[in-house]
């Protein structure tokens, strides 16, 4: 059993079309679990690090596993086709990516694909639209990479670290509580439950008691049977580990989904009501130029990787441009 600490590099990859990022994923790892996002997941002997990247299936036509990948990346890469060009989805994606930089100082990278003789002439202009584009949000200073053959996707590989150490330097002091967000969970034969996830604070250890939050009623209590981090047993996973953890306890894979998460017991507690100041993001603009209870349109709130519809229930709002406005 190996108890080594291998750092990981937690990769999201967006863009319009499935293929580019696929092949960006493989670059990065080998294809692992898929559902509603693709997981891909190595350790490169040659960099000493591992990576683990997410990109979503089915976007842009379902938004929902867009925002988990997200959530649960430390690193967004935006890959923007030279033929296709700028679309909806482009400034959609950096609107998200900019929003993770704001709340949890989130690294992004943007890589420009289908380089060809036959578009070449496009690349300046593309280059300065983006930039133009950056400029209006928090992420000014993001690089602009070139894919066109094998040596750039290990320049890229390259680029992840440096800005994934960064991200790690500029976070904020770790927590000593354990949260983990689930992204998949399902029953192995002689085991028992088995949720895979993302450790984003604090460590978990074999026979640790842990609480799973995210019940209308009070948190489940499980014990960790064991740690799996790619592939291989452990006795412990800490901050930064994607991990497969096996579940003793009254719990069924049914009673598990990505509305919960796994965390140190009596550290959360339920709210019924949240009380808090409204931004407004600078690219949303209000048909009134603010937002009222009457309005029609439903919002929802993001908690992790659970989105519930809100009340629109409010006495009081403090309306103003978000920080990067």
């Amino acid at each position: 059993m190996s108890e080594e600490k291998e750092y990981t590099f937690v990769v999201g990859i967006f863009g319009s079309n499935y293929e580019e990022r696929n092949l960006i994923g493989q670059a990065l790892g080998a294809p692992g679990t898929k559902t509603d996002f693709q997981i891909f997941e190595r350790y490169d002997v040659n960099l000493g690090y591992i990576f683990t990247a997410l990109t979503p299936v089915d976007y842009p036509e379902k938004i929902k596993p867009f925002l988990q990948c997200l959530r649960i990346s430390d690193v967004h890469i935006l890959v923007i086709n030279l033929e296709s060009g700028l679309s909806a989805e482009t400034g959609e994606i950096l609107v998200g990516m900019d929003l993770m930089n704001e709340l949890f100082g989130t690294k992004a990278l943007l890589v420009i694909s289908g380089i060809t003789t036959k578009t070449e002439w496009k690349l300046s202009e593309m280059r300065k639209k983006i930039k133009n584009i950056l400029k209006t949000i928090s992420l000014k200073e993001t690089e602009i990479l070139e894919l066109r053959n094998k040596e750039d996707y290990n320049n890229l590989k390259k680029k992840i670290i440096e800005v994934g150490l960064n991200h790690l330097k500029t976070e904020k002091k770790e927590k000593f509580y354990l949260k983990i967000l689930i992204d998949h969970v399902f029953p192995v034969k002689g085991i028992g439950t088995v949720i895979l996830g993302m450790v984003k604070e604090g460590q978990v250890n074999a026979g640790q008691m842990v609480e799973i939050q995210g019940y209308e009623g009070a948190a489940k209590k499980v014990i960790v049977r064991s740690i799996q981090r790619h592939d291989r047993d452990f006795k412990y996973a800490s901050k930064g580990d994607r991990v497969g953890l096996a579940l003793k306890g009254n719990i069924t894979p049914k009673e598990i989904s990505r509305d919960n998460i796994i965390v140190s017991p009596g550290q959360f507690t339920q709210e019924k009501e949240i009380k808090a100041n409204i931004y407004i993001n600078t690219f949303y603009k209000p048909k009134e130029g603010v937002i009222k209870p009457s309005d029609t349109m439903q919002f929802y709130g993001i908690v992790e990787l659970k989105t519930s519809p809100l009340l629109k229930i409010w006495t009081c709002m403090d309306i103003r441009p978000s920080s990067s406005g």
